[in-house]
C-alpha cells in the first residue's frame, strides 16, 4: 500500500502512543468486561496478570496490523472490534460487538466488514506472520482441516445442505478450510478459504447476490487447500510436514502437487474405500484395510495419543506398509496405521526414506489434534457467531476472528512470545 509502512516483524515493538487514540475508547486501560482479577461475564476468573498479559498481546497484535488501514476510523474500530471478540463470553455479533465499543448502532462495525477499505488477505498474510513470528519452528506441522458453521436460510454465501465435519453429518452449512500452523509449543490457524459448492459457483444469480467475484473458479477442497499450502511456502512459513486427516489423502491432484514440490506429507483415508496408491513403481487400485491385515503383529508401535501429560497414558499403536521404495532422490511412500480401541486411521505417507515410524505418527497426531484449534476459536472468540451474507464479509469477519484467536493463544502460557533472532536458524519448507 503507498504511503504505508511495512508491519513490524515482531510483536515485541513498544506500544503505540498515537494521539488519536484519545477520546476513542480505545486508550489503554482495563478491556471492557476485564475488572482487574476477573474474567469477562460468563467466563471463569482470570488472574490479573493472564488479564494484563491478553491485554498487552492485543494491543501489540493490533499496532502490529495498524498499517493495512490507510484511515484512522477503520483502524481504530478494527481495534474495537478485536477487544470485543477477545473480551466478550456472549455472541459476537455487530450490535454486540458495536455496544462493547460504546457505539449506539452498529453500522460502525457493519462498515468495517463490508465496505470501508482495507484487505483480509492482507491481513491474512499478517496474521501468518505473527504467528510464525512467535511460534516458529523447524519441526511444525502444516495441517489442512474443514469445519461447518451451520447457518438458517439459502442466502448466505455458500450455504446449503452439505456434509459437515464438524457435526458428522448432513446439514444447512457454510463448509470453511483451514490450514493451522501446528508448532512443538501451540498450534494456531494461519488460513482459511470457503467451499463454494457447485450449484453456488455455476449460479450467477446467487453469485452476484453474494458478491462472489466474477474470477473465482469453482474449487473443490483440495484444491482451496493447495491454494493455502502454496502461500505459506511461498512465505517461507518454517515446517517441515504437511499433512490432514480423510478425505484429503484421496484427492489425487493434492497428492501430486505436494510431491513435485518435496513436500513431506501425511494425507488421511478411508481404510475400507478403494483408492488409487503407489505400489512398487506403479499405481494400482487397493482397499488400505486388506493391507493392514498384512501387516506383521511385531510391526505395530505403541505411540502416545496426547501431549497433556494427564492423558499421555492414553496409547495408539502404529505400524507402516512400504508402498513404494525411495530412490533417485524420490521420496518413498507408506501406508501408516494408527490404531486405539476407539478408531482405526490410515494415511498415506511421503517422505525420505530415512523417515522413521514415530515420526510419521507423531505429524499424523498432530493432524488429529488440528480440529480443536477450530473448537477453540469458536469458544474463545466466536470464530461462527457471524451473521454476514456477503463474500467480502465472510472473509474480513473470519480473518479478524482468527487474529483475535491468536491473541489468545500468544498470551497463553504455553505460547509466551519468543524473539524473531530465535527463528533465524529453522529451515523451512519451499
Amino acid at each position: 500500500m503507498d504511503g504505508v509502512p511495512p508491519r513490524p516483524t515482531s510483536l515485541e515493538s513498544p506500544l503505540t502512543t498515537d494521539p488519536r487514540w484519545a477520546g476513542t475508547g480505545l486508550a489503554p486501560g482495563p478491556a471492557p468486561g476485564l475488572a482487574p482479577g476477573f474474567g469477562p461475564v460468563g467466563r471463569p476468573a482470570a488472574s490479573r496478570a493472564s488479564v494484563d498479559r491478553t491485554e498487552l498481546t492485543l494491543r501489540r497484535l493490533h499496532r502490529s496490523i495498524a498499517p493495512r488501514f490507510a484511515r484512522a476510523e477503520p483502524r481504530d474500530r478494527a481495534f474495537a472490534f478485536l477487544r470485543g471478540m477477545v473480551c466478550s463470553a456472549e455472541r459476537r455479533n455487530g450490535r454486540r460487538l458495536a455496544q462493547n465499543a460504546g457505539e449506539t448502532r452498529p453500522d460502525g462495525m457493519q462498515r468495517l466488514l463490508t465496505t470501508a477499505q482495507w484487505s483480509a488477505d492482507a491481513l491474512r498474510d499478517d496474521l501468518r506472520g505473527i504467528i510464525v513470528d512467535h511460534l516458529g519452528d523447524a519441526r511444525a506441522v502444516l495441517v489442512l482441516n474443514e469445519a461447518g458453521f451451520s447457518k438458517k436460510g439459502n442466502r448466505s454465501v455458500g450455504v446449503q445442505s452439505q456434509f459437515s465435519q464438524s457435526s458428522g453429518g448432513v446439514e444447512n452449512c457454510q463448509v470453511a478450510v483451514f490450514l493451522t500452523y501446528a508448532a512443538p509449543r501451540a498450534q494456531a490457524i494461519v488460513d482459511r478459504e470457503l467451499y463454494l459448492p457447485p450449484p453456488w459457483a455455476r449460479d450467477p444469480a446467487r453469485r452476484g447476490r453474494a458478491r462472489v467475484p466474477v474470477d473465482v473458479p469453482y474449487r473443490d477442497k483440495g484444491r482451496l487447500g493447495w491454494e493455502m499450502i502454496r502461500r505459506a511456502l511461498a512465505a517461507r512459513t518454517p515446517a517441515s510436514w504437511v499433512a490432514a486427516e480423510c478425505p484429503y489423502g484421496h484427492d489425487v491432484e493434492l497428492r501430486r502437487r505436494l510431491t513435485e514440490s518435496g513436500v513431506p506429507h501425511v494425507l488421511g483415508v478411508a481404510a475400507r474405500e478403494r483408492l488409487r496408491l503407489p505400489l512398487d513403481g506403479r499405481t494400482v487400485q487397493a482397499v488400505p484395510e486388506e493391507i493392514i491385515a498384512g501387516i506383521p503383529p511385531h510391526d505395530w508401535l505403541p505411540t502416545p495419543d496426547h501431549d497433556d501429560p494427564v492423558r499421555r497414558s492414553s496409547v495408539c499403536y502404529s505400524a507402516r506398509a512400504l508402498l513404494q521404495r525411495g530412490e533417485d532422490r524420490r521420496p518413498a511412500q507408506w501406508l501408516l496405521v494408527r490404531r486405539d480401541i476407539r478408531h482405526t486411521r490410515a494415511y498415506l505417507c511421503s517422505a525420505p526414506a530415512s523417515t522413521s515410524l514415530r515420526e510419521l505418527a507423531d505429524v499424523a497426531r498432530r493432524a488429529e489434534q488440528a480440529p480443536s484449534c477450530v473448537e477453540s476459536a469458536r469458544h474463545e472468540v466466536g470464530l461462527d457467531h457471524y451473521e454476514v451474507r456477503l463474500w467480502r464479509a465472510w472473509y474480513r469477519y473470519i480473518t479478524l476472528a482468527l487474529l483475535a484467536h491468536a491473541c489468545v493463544t500468544l498470551a497463553s502460557d504455553d505460547a509466551s512470545p519468543v524473539t524473531t533472532a530465535t527463528l533465524l536458524g529453522g529451515t523451512r519448507l519451499g
